[in-house]
């Protein structure tokens, strides 16, 4: 709620514009009870069918006003929280654009899912309708002051009955909080589960593994019901106790209002008036207590987003270089995933000259996929350095150093687009001509000639309607686009059929003639062969390192 407020009042004079057309639909929802009063006290008591023409038509005209200018609030309201929601939703992205790898490696599906999610929750919760709902709240004080005016004792119950309403609407909502995190978490993980089982279809199926899914996302799904069940009562008992307070507050106005009207203190038509005047000061507190529940939702959503905005970025700025030879240094490099845990490696150390080849081998976890992504700064050593060209890789931009690295990730991984968009993402000025050539050198011709949208094909979910062969190419042939001096492959003969490893070798083998220098990250005998320098990471914690031309150096240096 604070920060829907402090949008509005964040610009003083829309602000004003504002509460000026709300205090109009206030002052013309009057006219309701005013010609309730002057219907019952006049036309019945004298029966002028001109006096009823002349009132109706009055009452009548009020509630068109009335419903223009809720009209014109609306759209007032659009202009504050729109654009702050389209705001926050561009800085979200941005946020995990920008974000640390190794904070984004380390989330959770669900908290993934939260994260993404939360800007539209607070779109929806904190819209224009819910403005205008919370705006109407103190206008509710207009009518309990008018009623003071029409006859104190009415105004002292009305007020009094939505005072303790209000403050239950004010009281029930901290009560939400803990709760609606809770669920919004499950909630969360629930979803997570769900994705989870849709990516992994063919492994849910071929392995039998319903029942166990099933029996483990009941008893999820269970415990969700359970803590919505909490929220909802919760929920439900602020709701029914000031719906209750609005049904008592009627039945004592009449009370109340008929022993005045037996005294003579007052008439029907006064009586009358005042308790629909009593309702519509009633309506807004009624309205805050049903929005409780949602402004916890969307407290938590900013609650996340608060947490997420804490991450470490990436690191931005840095210099580039104006030429760039290929000489890679690593010096007395180390890293471990998580404090106190072993290390993957540690003093590493190893130079690759300009057009030199590097085979990086070891069992599957022992770190040559970490390794390849501090190599693109990805993920930082938690000591040592990395030097290019004898330049600390920390002082550099890592936007240019990215672009100096032909990068063919293990597990290729794609955006939501067409299969041309993420070719040429990473260099958007690549011509016709040469992303036909680079599609023919990663073997895709006939693939993309089979299809019937081609280039246009959408990739969904990833690409995870193609086979690993085929997003494996689609990724040599994106790390193709780029024209750096320096190849890192990681895995890259995984997946591939027999043409798949040719168009490897063969992209391999044009490179190191074209003088670039290449690092591969794998323990496929084949490659291995040839290498000016072979480091085994399955020595631990230092690794392995063996130069071509002096044999086995014994360790890393």
């Amino acid at each position: 709620m604070s920060v829907l407020l402090r949008q509005l009042f964040a610009r003083p004079l829309f602000a004003m514009e504002l509460l000026m057309v709300t205090l109009c639909v206030h002052v013309l929802g009057l006219a309701s009870s005013i010609y309730t009063m002057l219907v019952l006290n006049r036309y019945v008591a004298h029966g002028l069918d001109a006096t009823l023409v002349t009132l109706t038509s009055g009452a009548v005209v009020a509630v068109v006003l009335e419903y223009g200018f809720r009209q014109v609030r609306l759209k007032l309201a659009q202009g504050v929280t729109v654009r702050p929601d389209y705001r926050l939703g561009v800085r979200v992205f941005d946020r995990i654009l920008t974000t640390g790898a190794a904070t984004l490696y380390r989330l959770p599906p669900g908290e993934q899912r939260e994260i993404v999610s939360s800007p539209g929750v607070i779109g929806r919760i904190h819209g224009p309708a819910n403005l205008v709902g919370l705006l109407d709240v103190p206008f509710a004080l207009l009518f309990v002051v008018i009623l003071f005016f029409l006859e104190f004792w009415l105004g002292c119950v009305a007020g009094g009955f939505i005072g303790v309403a209000l403050l239950i609407s004010m009281l029930g909502h901290p009560l939400l909080r803990a709760p609606m995190r809770e669920l919004s978490k499950a909630t969360a993980e629930a979803g997570a589960m769900g994705g989870a089982a849709m990516r992994a279809v063919d492994g849910v199926r071929a392995f039998n593994a319903q029942s166990f899914l099933r029996e483990r996302f009941r008893h999820r799904q269970e415990a969700l019901a359970r803590m919505q069940r909490g929220v909802e009562g919760r929920r439900e008992r602020i709701q029914t106790a000031t719906q209750s307070l609005g049904i008592l507050m009627s039945i004592f106005m009449i009370a109340v209002g008929a022993k005045l009207v037996v005294t003579g203190q007052m008439d029907v038509g006064l009586l009358v008036g005042a308790n629909i005047l009593a309702g519509r000061a009633m309506a807004p507190i009624l309205r805050l207590s049903q929005l409780g529940a949602s402004l916890a939702e969307a407290r938590r959503a900013f609650e996340t987003l608060g947490v997420f905005s804490r991450a470490s970025l990436e690191r931005a700025g840095g210099v580039e270089l104006r030429a760039f030879a290929g000489r890679l240094e690593l010096q007395d490099v180390a890293f471990a995933h998580e404090e106190g845990s072993d290390p993957l490696f540690e003093s590493l150390s190893l130079t690759l000259p300009p057009g030199a080849s590097l085979v990086v081998s070891g069992a599957n976890g022992t770190g040559k996929t970490t390794l390849a992504r501090i190599l693109l700064g990805l993920l930082e050593p938690v000591r040592g350095q990395l030097l290019v060209d004898g330049v600390n890789l920390d002082q550099l931009s890592l936007a240019w150093w990215r672009r100096q690295v032909i990068y063919l990730p293990q597990e290729p991984d794609f955006f939501e687009g067409t299969i041309r968009e993420n070719l040429t993402a990473f260099n958007p000025e690549l011509s016709n001509e040469r992303l036909n050539a680079i599609i023919a050198e990663a073997g895709l011709t006939a693939f993309l000639h089979a299809s019937p949208k081609g280039l246009d094909t959408p990739m969904l979910n990833g690409g995870a309607q193609l086979s690993l062969g085929i997003r494996k190419r689609l990724a040599l042939a994106r790390a193709l686009t780029g024209e750096g001096r320096i190849a890192v492959f990681d895995e890259p003969m995984e997946g591939m059929d027999h043409p798949g490893r040719e168009a490897v070798s063969g992209v391999l083998n044009r490179m190191a003639r074209s003088g670039r220098s290449v690092i591969l990250l794998s323990h496929d005998a084949e490659l291995i062969q040839g290498a000016d320098i072979f480091l085994n990471l399955d020595r631990k914690p230092v690794p392995e390192l063996r130069l071509k031309a002096s044999g086995n150096a014994g360790g890393a240096r």
